[in-house]
């Protein structure tokens, strides 16, 4: 499980299906936006390389947190 898929699940109560559902929508969206050769490193910054089960290996950032809040907000998530 990815960084972002468990954030989705953890703060915005989706269930893992979704969340992972989520996760593809956006990944496909952003690396349609950056350039073949950014698209590695973006893949790295967003934690989409497979993070222990149940545990995210890197800690939330301020980009990353901006963008599960405006994600949460989009699908009515948790206001925790």
């Amino acid at each position: 499980m990815s960084e972002i898929a468990y954030l989705l699940e953890q703060k915005a109560g989706l269930s893992p299906e979704k969340s992972q559902e989520v996760e593809q929508i956006v990944m496909e969206h952003l690396m349609a936006k950056v350039p073949p050769q950014f698209q590695g490193m973006v893949s790295s910054v967003l934690g989409t390389g497979g993070a222990p089960e149940g545990a995210p290996e890197v800690a939330e950032s301020g980009g990353l947190g901006g963008m599960l809040g405006a994600v949460t907000g989009m699908f009515g998530g948790n206001k925790a």
